[in-house]
């Protein structure tokens, strides 16, 4: 029990020192990524503003895997900041002179070597919070994750018109395999989900509201997200924001992207059907305000809108 302590209170300093700096570093870029993205907001393509938070957010993300930080002793394969530091204290000791105790007890020699410790540090606490909230904050994934799978699966499929209105839409924007289009109950907002099978799902009540113009603008727009991968971006946003829900940064981030990534499928669409049709805008915006509408929340878990 000792040794298991002494484990959790060393792995916790080094935790929380890792946590420490990460916090000021994403700090720092996100803040100059913020600053970068305002300036250049209307003089470079969403889409390069886009990728540049994209690259930011995986440099964050990757930053306990890189060789050069954070330091070595806070590494498996550096000064053993996971083993037993006693380990390298015993060696320390058997390199100092040898006396005789003066008592019948054993003493603490020159090198420090004192009682291991019998209560639980504040870094240790934090580190067994932060096993906690991965643990909830991944179970919450994972429920909303077969939430929205069960709710494309229980979804009927688009009718004939529908489809052909994809069909073609899929043709335009270039993408060959095969994509579903499901229909959802009133209210919901459109999304694309399926990494390898990608499905959209659009309400009941868009065509009968709006027509078929805003139908195809829509498909468009998922096919937009498709082409550009950005389902694969999400996923790596969900797993960043468990493995680090404690940062706040990294939640601005993922605000940041979901703006940017609406912005550069606009500009997909854009570019495929290009400037002739200035209503596109607008009738996104229709479709937005269709009533009663209020995100899919599970479905977005697994898509993007």
């Amino acid at each position: 029990m000792e040794w298991m302590l002494q484990q959790l209170n060393t792995i916790g300093g080094a935790f929380v020192e890792f946590a420490s700096l990460m916090l000021i570093e994403s700090a720092v870029l996100m803040g100059l990524v913020l600053l970068v993205e305002y300036v250049f907001r209307h003089k470079v393509r969403a889409a390069l503003r886009y990728w540049l938070v994209v690259l930011v957010l995986a440099y964050l993300l990757l930053t306990p895997f890189l060789p050069t930080w954070p330091p070595s002793n806070f590494l498996p394969s550096g000064n053993a900041a996971y083993a037993d530091p006693t380990t390298h204290l015993a060696a320390e000791h058997l390199r100092a002179p040898l006396s005789r105790p003066t008592t019948g007890q054993s003493q603490t020699t020159s090198a420090g070597i004192g009682e291991p410790p019998h209560l639980l540090t504040w870094q240790g606490g934090a580190f067994l919070l932060w096993l906690a909230g991965v643990a909830v904050m991944s179970g919450v994934l994972v429920r909303r994750t077969a939430l929205a799978c069960r709710h494309v699966e229980r979804a009927p499929d688009a009718n004939f018109l529908m489809t052909d209105i994809l069909q073609y839409c899929r043709k335009r924007m270039g993408i060959k395999g095969k994509v579903a289009l499901r229909i959802s109950e009133e209210g919901t907002r459109p999304v694309v989900c399926g990494l390898l099978r990608p499905v959209i799902v659009v309400p009941r009540n868009l065509v009968p509201t709006l027509g078929s113009r805003h139908l195809r603008d829509v498909l468009f727009h998922e096919l937009a997200h498709i082409k550009r991968r950005d389902l694969w971006v999400n996923l790596i946003q969900n797993i960043g924001h468990v493995l680090y829900f404690f940062n706040p940064f990294l939640w601005v981030a993922g605000a940041v992207l979901r703006r940017l990534r609406d912005e550069a499928a606009d500009e997909t669409v854009r570019g495929t059907i290009g400037n002739e049709d200035p209503s596109y805008a607008q009738r996104l915006a229709d479709v937005a305000r269709l009533p009663l509408l209020r995100p899919a929340t599970d479905l977005e878990m697994l898509g993007v809108a």
